[in-house]
This record gives C-alpha cells, structure tokens and sequence, in this order.
C-alpha cells in the first residue's frame, strides 16, 4: 500500500503526459484530414477552372455569355493563371505578380521563343514555369483541329497554399503551449523545492537556538563559579588568629602547603578560563550559524559598516585552525582606509569565510593566501580581494 501511495504522483504525471500526447495527436489528425479534405476540393475547383478555360478560351472572343463568365468568375478568383500559344508565347495572364500592362502585345507577338525575351516578358516566362511545376498544362483544341492551339498554365489557389501552412502552425502552437506548460511547471516545482529549504533551514536555526541557549547560560554560570572560587583562594579571611610563637616551623610548614594551594587553584582556573574562552567562541560560532539560517529566503538587512573588521575577524577565525589541517599556509593581510558600505555582516562573513575555506583547500601542502581590502575611487566602491596559488 505504501509503494503504491509513493508511486501515485509518478503515475499520475504518465496519465496526464499520455494524455495529453493522445489528444494532441487527436486534434492533430483531425485538423490535417479536414485541411486535405478542404485542399483537395481546392484542387478540383482549380483543374474545373482550368479546364473550362481551355475548352471555351476560343469561344469567348465572339460569345457574349462566355466573356461574361470570364469577366465575373476566372477574373475576380485568385487562380494563377496563364495562356500560350503553341510557341509559348503568353498572350492572356491574371494573379500571377505581373499586370497585364506591363508587356504590349506588339512585344508579344515580335518575340522569337529561340531568342533572349525581354526583361518584363521574363517575369511572365518565369511565372509559367513555376505554374508547371505545380499543375501539367492543359491543351487548348481549336474546333476539329487536333493539334493544340495553345496550353493554359495554372496553379493553385491561395487557399489551398494557406492550408498548407496549416498543419505547421498548429504545430508551433502545440510546441509553444508545451513549453510554456513545461516552464511553468519547472518554476512551480522549483518554487516548491526553494520553498521545503527555505523552510528546513529556519527550522534548522529554530533548533540551533535552544541549545545555544542554554549553552550560553552554563558558559555564564562557570564563569561566576570561576570567579567565586578565585576570591575565596586568595588568602586568609581577615581577623583570622596568628600562629602561636612555638609554632615557627608548622607555620612555614603551614604556609608552604598554603602557597601550594593558591599556584594549584590558579593554573586550574587558568586552564578553565581557556576552555570557557574556547566555548564561549563555538557558542558564538554556532549563534552566527543559526542567525544565517534564519536569513534565507528572508530579504537581508542592510547596515552602514566597515568591512575590514569583518574580514580580519573571518581571516583569524581560520589562522586559528590552520594548525589543525596540517598545511603550511601563511593568510597575508593587507587593509586600506575604506568608507562604510552597506552591508549585512552576517551574511557577508559567510561568504567571506566560504571563499578562505576555498582557497585552503584548493592549496596544496604549503602557500600564501593573500587577503586584502581596496577602495576603487573610479567606481567608489569597495573591493576584496583574496588570491591563493592553488590549483
């Protein structure tokens, strides 16, 4: 039951993904089969046009009824269309890109098809040539004659080359919801996940606090136990007796066990005093985390403040347990006189100190570190700077 609960979300994105594929083609093939349906109607109204054309081309310079079908049905469509004679001279053209005007019939009828045609003539050549490609020619039959008097040379319909694009459009529709459905859903999974951390990590310094609360208290409660202690070994209380005058040699005897005491009691609380130093400065350490975790995914709050203690606070925080890692790196400083910026000194430590951690581990056996602070009076800002020499 438990598998089947974590595997629920893992199904339901492969129920919603097939889905989605399964309707998408659906609206796909379907739109594709009616731009078919649509192109090939397109197709038969071009050859019905074309045909008639060539049948009744003739006909129509004396019959009034066909010129007018001419005049209002071949004219105002948008078929590409275009009539030669057996030479392949054009004589009659329409919706192929070149006005009728822009050739004479005089330059018509004087071209030799073996030679060169002139330039607006050329257009028109060019024009056929791509309306055969499209549609073979279909001839023109003069009476009982049965060679052809001429060919009509036709495309196909706007429409039908709109439809074409169709299939793609939709496509790129498809393809652009896609990935807007995929962005979005990348930015509301990664918006879940910034916030399940931002979350883990306040909770993290939530519990950091308590403990270093208390940690705290008891650095504070040995430190007045320390101090109680010292006072009370520092001599005889006043108004206590003499030594009696017979007694001269137990009295040095006395006061010799008595110097022993106080040199015990002050290296022990020597001792204890380093070790509540060191505490007090993890307990610290442990502060600065906690705080830096209760900042993330929180706005920072800026100060005005000097960032060259802040740097020289994090350079001996890690010369100190540079002994520990078994390295010979020497941290050079070098500090100019700089303006406050604005800054958050708990998060710019920490940036600081990843960047030393860095640059120790990226060190080998020995080297330098070089750590400075510059004031760039051409871009007044601040800069720091840390180099290393390692790898």
């Amino acid at each position: 039951m438990a598998a089947s609960r974590a595997n629920l979300p893992r199904l339901l994105r492969a129920y919603l993904f097939l889905g989605s594929f399964v309707l998408v083609a659906a609206a796909f093939a379907y739109s594709y089969s009616w731009v078919r349906k649509v192109n090939q109607e397109s197709q038969a109204i071009s050859q019905l046009l074309a045909r008639f054309v060539a049948v009744s081309a003739l006909q129509a310079t004396w019959n009034p009824d066909l010129r007018e079908i001419f005049t209002s049905v071949i004219r105002p469509s948008d078929l590409p269309l275009v009539l030669t004679d057996r030479a392949g001279r054009p004589f009659v053209w329409v919706n192929i890109g070149v006005p009728p005007e822009a050739v004479g019939i005089e330059e018509i009828s004087q071209w030799d098809p073996s030679k060169p045609p002139p330039p607006a003539l050329r257009r028109v050549l060019d024009r056929v040539a791509a309306l055969d490609r499209v549609n073979d020619p279909i001839a023109i039959y003069a009476g009982d004659h049965t060679r052809p008097f001429g060919y009509v040379h036709f495309g196909e319909r706007r429409l039908a080359g709109e439809l074409r694009y169709i299939p793609l459009v939709q496509l790129g529709v498809i393809a652009i919801f896609i990935a807007l459905g995929y962005a979005s859903y990348r930015s509301i999974k990664t918006s879940e996940q910034r916030a399940i951390w931002i979350g883990l990590a306040k909770e993290t310094a939530h519990q950091l606090g308590s403990p270093i609360s208390s940690l705290m208290g008891w650095i504070e409660i040995l430190r007045e136990r320390l101090l109680e202690a010292e006072a009370g070994a520092g001599g005889p209380p006043p108004g206590a007796a003499a030594p009696a005058p017979g007694g001269a040699e137990a009295a040095r005897g006395g006061a010799a066990a008595e110097a022993e005491g106080p040199r015990e009691i002050r290296i022990e609380a020597e001792f204890l005093t380093e070790i509540l130093d060191e505490m007090e400065d993890d307990a610290d350490r442990l502060n600065k985390v906690a705080k830096r975790f209760s900042q993330v995914g929180s706005a920072p709050n800026l100060v005005t403040a000097d960032v060259v203690p802040i740097v020289s606070a994090a350079v001996r925080y890690f010369r100190r347990r540079l002994p520990h890692l078994k390295k010979d790196i020497e941290i050079a400083e070098q500090y100019e006189m700089v303006p406050p910026v604005s800054l958050n000194e708990e998060l710019i430590e920490w940036v600081i100190e990843n960047i030393l951690k860095n640059a120790i581990d990226a060190t080998r056996a020995q080297g330098v570190i070089r750590c400075s602070v510059v004031h760039r009076h051409e871009t007044e800002c601040v800069e720091v700077r840390i180099a290393d020499e390692g790898r």
